[in-house]
């Protein structure tokens, strides 16, 4: 089964307060994520970190809720 491109907007309704580990990734030019595959989603990071051991190739792991105190994102 082929899966869904989706806007980083829609990840965040579809997944509220989800860890996402996303390929296909479209940046802009500010390195910003717009748009990607989610491949794997849960509450628990280390779950979504899991998965990126087992994939080869561009990827990005995002956060769809408040980030906790101290942390940011990075690209």
């Amino acid at each position: 089964m082929e899966q869904e491109r989706m806007s980083i907007e829609e990840m965040i309704l579809k997944y509220p307060d989800q860890w996402l580990f996303i390929t296909d990734c479209e940046i802009s030019e500010n390195t910003e994520l717009i748009s990607g595959v989610v491949l794997v989603n849960s509450p628990s990071k280390d779950e979504v970190y899991k998965a990126l051991t087992n994939h080869k190739g561009e990827s990005a792991i995002r956060y769809t809720g408040k980030l906790p105190e101290g942390m940011a994102y990075l690209l």
